[in-house]
């Protein structure tokens, strides 16, 4: 179990070859556990090898302790639980991918 500090949405995260934003801040139930995730784009436009980008997700895990506490500069801390199980990797991925068809890139943290 760890602590999550919620990021801040819609802002661009600059990185050396372009940056990144987190869209959407989502939950989606799963045997009796929530599943927090992240919706986000990329965009390598500043690279010397071209440009790009890419729609993905990020799974933070199961939810423990939602908005439980505040962070060093006032953000929202939840406790998060990794999800550990492939079985339950490739059912979250299922039910992901089925409602978010435009984002095929799935990442578990």
């Amino acid at each position: 179990m760890s602590e999550h500090i919620h990021p801040e949405l819609q802002k661009r995260i600059e990185f050396i070859s372009g940056g990144y934003i987190l869209l959407e801040e989502g939950r989606i139930p799963h045997r009796g556990k929530e599943v927090l995730y992240y919706l986000g784009v990329g965009a390598l436009d500043s690279s010397c090898c071209g440009r790009g980008g890419c729609a993905f997700m990020k799974v933070q895990g199961f939810v423990i302790s939602w908005k439980k506490g505040a962070g060093p500069s006032g953000e929202a801390v939840s406790e998060i639980e990794s999800v550990e199980s492939e079985e339950d990797r490739q059912e979250i991925r299922k039910i992901l991918a089925e409602k978010f068809p435009d984002f095929q890139q799935i990442e578990f943290l």
